[in-house]
């Protein structure tokens, strides 16, 4: 594991630049000044159960957050891709304040990561960091309610169609670029892979859906 602050730059010189991420929009923090850590592909971040004692920034690569089923299958129950922020939610939570999953690297993964004790700092520091910081927990708990929305549809189909309106409504169009796996959709959705090519394969039929490795287009 390498680590250093976040004004380095990348193998192919291109600066890291934290201030792209939303949490410091109009903000005077000096992100030079936030330990940056980098990881290998397939690297165990954190485990089910462990205390969260940061807040986490991914800058590069992915962090998938795994767990186990009670028949022992894994599954991901989130991807947190470049920009997107881990640890938020735990920070002042009174029932608990451990991770739900094991935060395993895709690829090589470089993360930002902000104690929590700095953390709190910044949030009665910096108004436009604290404005920041609510509005991207706003967004999570609105994601948190669709997905739950998503799963509670009576049937599979059911399930993958408000998944497809929900992407077509964010992409705006009726091809749906699908930035996972079938695998990764099929998590999602809390069904086996089969049930899912099966289902999609009957859609096609029907004629309500095409689809090809990348995409599903909504006929």
């Amino acid at each position: 594991m390498i680590q250093y602050y976040c004004n380095i730059r990348y193998e192919s010189g291109e600066m890291m630049d934290l201030k792209e991420c939303k949490l410091f929009k109009d903000t005077t923090i000096d992100i030079n000044k936030i330990l940056v850590k980098e990881f290998p592909s397939n690297y165990i971040i954190e485990i089910e159960g462990d205390s969260s004692t940061y807040l986490g920034i991914v800058l590069e690569g992915q962090v998938n957050i795994t767990s186990y089923s009670l028949a022992g299958k894994v599954f991901t129950i989130n991807r947190i891709q470049p920009g997107s922020i881990y640890g938020d939610i735990l920070v002042y939570g009174s029932i608990t304040n451990s991770y739900p999953g094991n935060l395993v690297t895709s690829g090589k993964t470089k993360i930002a990561m902000i104690p929590n004790n700095q953390l709190k700092k910044l949030l009665i520091n910096e108004p436009n960091f604290l404005r920041n910081f609510l509005e991207s927990l706003s967004d999570k708990v609105y994601q948190v309610n669709s997905t739950n929305k998503m799963l509670s549809q009576e049937s599979l189909r059911d399930k993958i169609l408000f998944f497809l309106h929900q992407q077509k409504r964010i992409q705006n169009t009726d091809k749906i670029e699908l930035k996972m796996t079938k695998e990764d959709l099929a998590n999602l959705l809390y069904i086996p892979r089969p049930s899912l090519s099966r289902e999609l394969a009957k859609m096609k039929r029907d004629g309500i859906i095409d689809y090809d490795r990348y995409t599903i287009t909504i006929k």
